[in-house]
């Protein structure tokens, strides 16, 4: 809160306070808060002692083949890799926040997961409706919309094996862990609002399951976030935590 312009300038005590708040308010940092999945509810659980962070996979033999591709994110394209050899690119237009490896549609193939931001799409059959049917403000003043989708291998080819539409309440973040120890991973989110996205903050922790078709909610926890990790407790319990 304090820059040059500042130096020649006499602060009264009460600009001086409501500076110093301020800039408190910057430099401290967001108290850690966790959590648990309890039946189909998330609810507050004590800040383990020791935080055992889960490490993601970052590459797996998506064809079967015997060869590991890898997948990275190169200035908001995602990309799946052999060595140098890009086998799959992620679409122009694209805006690819966050990737991750995971089985969710529970086909038994592993998956990219990808946070993408793109050019909002209506439904097709929104242009005979009235309104505009039902996701029409699913967008930022951009024009952007939210989605989840997945990249794996089929019919000898990278491709779309799940795309959702329009999310309500676009994505800031999100982990992929197996909450409930059903052998299949969830899918946790930070969620926030496209008035305010992107940005640096949240208002909705969500817990979502593949229900088949695509996901369903689980649960949701309102509130202020800035971030997720996820961690175990000393007795093997699977631990959200946010600042």
């Amino acid at each position: 809160m304090y820059n040059e312009s500042m130096r020649s300038t006499k602060l009264s005590p009460a600009l001086v306070l409501i500076y110093s708040i301020l800039t408190l308010i910057q430099l401290s940092p967001a108290p850690l808060r966790a959590w648990e999945l309890a039946g189909d509810s998330i609810q507050a659980a004590p800040l383990p002692l020791v935080r055992q962070g889960i490490i993601h996979p970052v590459q797996s033999d998506f064809d079967k083949n015997g060869v590991f591709e890898r997948l990275e994110i190169i200035r908001g394209q995602a990309q799946i890799l052999t060595g140098d050899q890009i086998l799959w690119q992620s679409p122009q237009g694209w805006n690819v926040r966050q990737a991750a490896l995971s089985d969710l549609n529970q086909d038994g193939s592993i998956e990219a997961v990808l946070l993408v931001w793109r050019p909002f799409k209506p439904w097709p059959v929104d242009k005979w409706l009235p309104n505009g049917g039902r996701i029409e403000g699913f967008h930022n003043a951009l024009g952007e919309s939210c989605h989840i989708i997945l990249i794996g291998w089929a019919k000898g080819m990278f491709k779309e094996r799940w795309a959702g539409s329009a999310l309500s309440e676009p994505v800031k973040t999100f982990e992929l862990v197996d909450l409930n120890q059903d052998g299949f991973d969830e899918v946790i989110t930070l969620d926030s609002s496209y008035e305010t996205a992107p940005g640096p903050l949240a208002d909705t922790l969500k817990v979502w399951e593949w229900n088949g078709f695509g996901f369903s909610l689980v649960s949701e926890r309102k509130g202020i976030f800035t971030d997720l990790e996820i961690t175990r407790s000393e007795d093997g319990r699977t631990i959200l935590l946010t600042p």
